[in-house]
């Protein structure tokens, strides 16, 4: 069989079929409208400078709304119905690495949670930008740190999500991701300061362990400008990121099933 034939199939394959379903570029119009239009429930005739902040908030809100309900829900389909049609099992059977179908799959869906972030980053820029060039600068870097960290957080979870479909129903194949997602950036800073206070080795364990996506979400910073983190601090968040994602993406490789 020739090279070009298993030159990235299943990325292709998937990336057009993404690309044909409506939703799409459903997902698109709708962080448009949402950006766009949910500042307006504001006070904002009141206090024209809140519009700005709210405006970027949304944007943020819509990327992990989204990170919630379409791209888990996408990963798990896409494994579960990649693996009972047979289509892992013959692209196995001719050649391509499990790890390679993996990669492909995910990477499929991580260009469009990619154009979502990037959306919502370019509203910030469009939109939010501050007038003096000093803030406009500090801005820009805190959109960025922003994308990236969202970026690194979620798609290991989004990997996580296609590997448990070839195993489990959908609905559990979307949940446990979701759950991560939701333990990871609204429990963990509730729960921190009993794990983290506690002299139980156990309970230290258990919050060194557990997700940290809460490190991703600068929206507060957005919203209030408080400038971007320190470079130390955004290394810090980053490497925790990584190193949680390279844990996660892991897990989803060992777990992978190519047998219909």
């Amino acid at each position: 069989m020739k090279s070009t034939e298993h030159h990235r199939p299943l990325f292709r394959f998937c990336t057009y079929s993404l690309f044909r379903r409506r939703s799409c570029w459903l997902l698109l119009l709708g962080a448009m409208l949402f950006v766009w239009g949910a500042p307006y429930f504001t006070p904002w005739d009141e206090q024209p400078q809140i519009l700005q902040p709210a405006r970027a908030q949304a944007a943020w809100m819509y990327v992990w709304m989204s990170a919630f309900t379409w791209f888990p829900f996408q990963a798990a389909i896409l494994g579960r119905r990649l693996r009972t049609h047979g289509v892992l099992e013959f692209l196995r059977a001719r050649g391509v690495r499990a790890g390679s179908m993996y990669a492909q799959i995910g990477a499929a869906l991580a260009v469009w949670f990619g154009a979502v972030v990037l959306f919502a980053g370019g509203m910030c820029l469009s939109f939010c930008q501050p007038r003096l060039a000093s803030e406009a600068q500090q801005w820009t870097l805190l959109v960025a740190q922003c994308s990236v960290l969202a970026v690194v957080a979620f798609l290991p979870l989004l990997w996580l999500g296609i590997a448990l479909g070839t195993r489990l129903d959908e609905v559990l194949a979307f949940l446990i991701p979701v759950s991560l997602l939701f333990l990871g950036l609204f429990a963990a800073p509730w729960i921190a300061p009993l794990l983290v206070g506690s002299d139980a080795p156990l309970f230290r364990l258990a919050w060194l362990l557990s997700p940290h996506t809460h490190l991703a979400d600068l929206t507060a910073r957005l919203v209030f400008k408080m400038g971007p983190l320190a470079g130390s601090d955004f290394i810090d968040s980053l490497t925790c990121l990584t190193l949680q994602g390279v844990a996660i993406t892991l897990t989803g490789r060992c777990l992978i099933r190519t047998s219909s």
